[in-house]
Parts: C-alpha cells; structure tokens; sequence
C-alpha cells in the first residue's frame, strides 16, 4: 500500500475510531446567551497528564469540523496536545455555511477562549478558512484589558467581508486592524488569496500583532478536504500534524508578552455584504489597468493593443474546477462571434509552461492564454477569486466584471456583449 492510499485508510479508520471517542470524551459546558455550548475534550495522552502542552481550540469554519482535524488532533495528543473542539452552528439551528460564520456571536468566542485559559495553560487557536474571522472578532473582544498566553494559527485565512468584485478594493473585518496577538499563518500558493498575503499582514500587524506566514508551495486552499484532493495535497495532509507542532514552537516565544486590542474603526458593519453573482456585473472600479504579458509561444501581448475590439480578459487557473467548467463555453462564444471584432484573453495563474501546454491539449481553446509568472497582473488587476472576468469596450473601459465560472455563450452573456461590440468604435 503505497503512502497516499495508507493515508486515507488511516483517515477512515482514524475518524471512525475518534468520532466514537468523542462521543465518549470528556464534555465541557459553557453557558452563554442562546447556548450553551457543549465542548468536546479530546485529551493528551496519559503519559502527558499533569504536564501537558498548550490547550487547542478549533473553531469550525464554513465546513463545519472537520474528519481531517479531528484525526490531527488525536495525532497530537500522542504529543501532549489537548484539543477541545464545539459546534457553534448547531445551538443556531444552521447548517455551516459562509453566511452561518457571520451569525456566530462573538461573545461565544471570547468567552471560549476565557474558558480555555482559567487553568493558565498556554493556548492556540486554530482556524481556517472564515473561521479566522471567528477568532479574531473574539479576541479583539476579550482583550479589552492586556491579555496574554494566546497564540492563532490560520490555515488560508479568509478575513474579507465578502469576496471583492473584480477590480474592488478588499474590505477585511474592522476586526483585523484591531487584533494584537502572535499568529502563524498557512498560505496555499495555488489560490489568489496567496498573491494578497502581504496586504493581509499589513493589516494584523497594524496594532502590533506578531505574524509569521509560511507559503504551502503546490496545493491549493482546503487541501485536506478536498473531494478532489491531488497527491501533493494528501501527502501534505497526511503529515501536517508536524507542520503545526513547529507552527506552535514558533509562538511559544511570543505567548508571554501582555498585549491590548488596538481602537476599532468606527464604521463597524452590523451585516455583511453578499455579493456572489453568476451573471456579469456593471464594472466600478479603477480603469486604465495595464496588462502587458507574453503568451505561450513567448510573443508580447499588451492590452492597449486591442482598442477598437471588445475583449473577454479571464484569469484562470488548470487546478481550479470553476475554470475548467467554463472553457469550452469561452471556445463557443469565441466562435459564436467569430469575424466580429471580439477577442478572449485568458490569463494564466504562474503555473509553469508545461503544465499549461499538458491542460491545453485535453481542453483546447481558440484564444489566447497569457502568461503571468510573477502574478503581476493578478495583483494589478486585484483578482481575490478564481475564475475572474472583465468585459472590455471598444475603447479600453472595463465596463462589466464577474468572479466564479459562468456559461459564456449563455442568452444573457452573448448579449452584453454583443450591445458593447454595436456600439461606435
């Protein structure tokens, strides 16, 4: 059996094994408005009793708790680890979703992580996703007066309020600005959120927080629970007990300085903005952006040169299956509008030559795939979602935007664009 298929048996029978054990593990109740709520103790081990390592909280993201974590969790319990895991969707009645984070309560969390420390043993919050959100707003909460012996770990942390429209400034959770805590944060490079990870640290660290980042080179976000997952990822799953233990050891040094929330801005948001479309949107931010870029064959490709054609400017990536979707319906509409002045530029995700030529020839297309190595353009461009598309008039402007896949020779598509392409040249 080799070490993938090993993995994923273990993961099966691991999470068999350690569901039944949390049924059966200690049970910690914290009454809170609207609770309680009940958490579940998975303990180190005996030999570790009395001397145990940090405390870890898991707060549930978008995905609920996780197999994978869980499993994690009894693996570093064989370490010392105690991990407390709870629910916090379930006193809600909500199933977890994006918009179920947002409803937590954050008096929930920072009564949590008040809980986890009554014993004075170290603690690490652990989050990912949106789940960071959760743990931020609850720490900015509790530290009304200096705190300390708290440390976070964010595994693809998603800090926005709602993912940005193309070309849209990010807007992040006041929260984060506010936030003052030693955190080591997980970043899969093959997601745009990895291009914007030096924005994100600009704005935790603007109250003195102490930020690490470690960049996870070949896999994508949710990489240990993805139906889909590649080698790569399963293998980086199957040992990343190991990458936490050495994330935590970093913190340690961290925990003991006393630390205060920093002055939240005054335009806190009481709701979040939902802004998820399948159909492209009128464009409202920053025009005249350059893109400059070689194609496969090494030739220059500048934007400016298409003035007088309407132009389809797609940013796509080969792991990301929204993108696959919609390519051969960029192929029909390339062809539905063949001999108009129309052109689709699509515009790759620094992925390398080869593995762009490798997808190419079991998808082909008939327009051009552009090169952005340095994700230079993805930056420019302020992509935060994979597929993202601009819709370019005649005379340069960005007049429509969309993230997430679309049909592209749907009704509604072809005729956007079919009213730029009449218009004066």
């Amino acid at each position: 059996m080799n070490t993938i298929s090993r993995w994923n048996f273990l993961l099966i029978v691991g999470s068999w094994l350690l569901s039944f054990a949390l049924a059966h593990a200690d049970t910690v109740t914290l009454n809170v408005p609207d609770g309680p709520l009940s958490i579940q103790v998975v303990a180190s081990d005996t030999a570790f009793q009395g001397t145990a390592q940090a405390r870890l909280l898991w707060l549930p993201s978008e995905y609920g708790i996780l197999p994978a974590e869980k499993h994690w969790a009894e693996v570093l319990a064989r370490s010392g680890f105690e991990s407390w895991f709870v629910d916090l969707y379930e006193p809600l009645f909500l199933p977890p979703t994006p918009s179920a984070v947002d409803q937590v309560p954050t008096l929930w969390i920072s009564r949590l992580i008040e809980r986890a420390q009554t014993d004075g043993r170290p603690l690490i919050v652990i989050a990912a996703n949106k789940a960071a959100q959760l743990a931020v707003r609850g720490w900015v909460a509790a530290q009304k007066t200096p705190r300390q012996g708290v440390g976070f770990l964010f595994i693809n942390p998603n800090l926005y309020l709602n993912t940005p429209e193309p070309g849209a400034t990010a807007r992040y959770w006041p929260e984060t600005r506010a936030f003052n805590a030693p955190v080591f944060i997980f970043q899969a490079e093959l997601s745009p959120w990895h291009w914007h990870v030096a924005e994100l640290v600009q704005q935790l660290t603007t109250s003195g927080s102490d930020v690490f980042v470690k960049r996870l080179p070949g896999v994508r976000d949710r990489f240990y629970f993805r139906p889909d997952a590649m080698a790569g990822e399963q293998a980086l799953g199957a040992g990343f007990p190991d990458q936490l233990k050495l994330a935590i050891s970093a913190l340690r040094f961290y925990l003991d300085k006393p630390r205060i929330a920093g002055r939240l801005a005054a335009d806190t948001p009481a709701t979040v903005e939902q802004t998820k479309s399948t159909e492209l949107q009128p464009y409202a931010g920053a025009q005249n952006k350059p893109l400059a870029l070689t194609d496969l064959e090494g030739r220059p490709v500048n934007l400016h040169a298409y003035r007088g054609k309407v132009v389809l400017l797609n940013f796509w990536a080969s792991w990301c299956p929204p993108c696959v979707h919609e390519m051969p319906s960029m192929a029909r509409l390339k062809t539905l509008l063949k001999g108009q002045p129309f052109e689709i530029l699509a515009v790759n995700l620094a992925e390398d030559k080869p593995a762009i030529e490798a997808f190419l020839r079991e998808h082909p297309v008939n327009f051009p795939v552009l090169l952005d190595p340095s994700g230079s353009a993805v930056q420019t461009w302020q992509v935060f979602a994979y597929p993202s598309t601009y819709l370019i008039d005649k005379s340069g402007r960005i007049r429509y935007g969309l993230f997430g896949g679309a049909d592209w020779d749907q009704p509604s598509a072809v005729a956007r664009i079919r009213a730029l392409l009449a218009e004066p040249g």
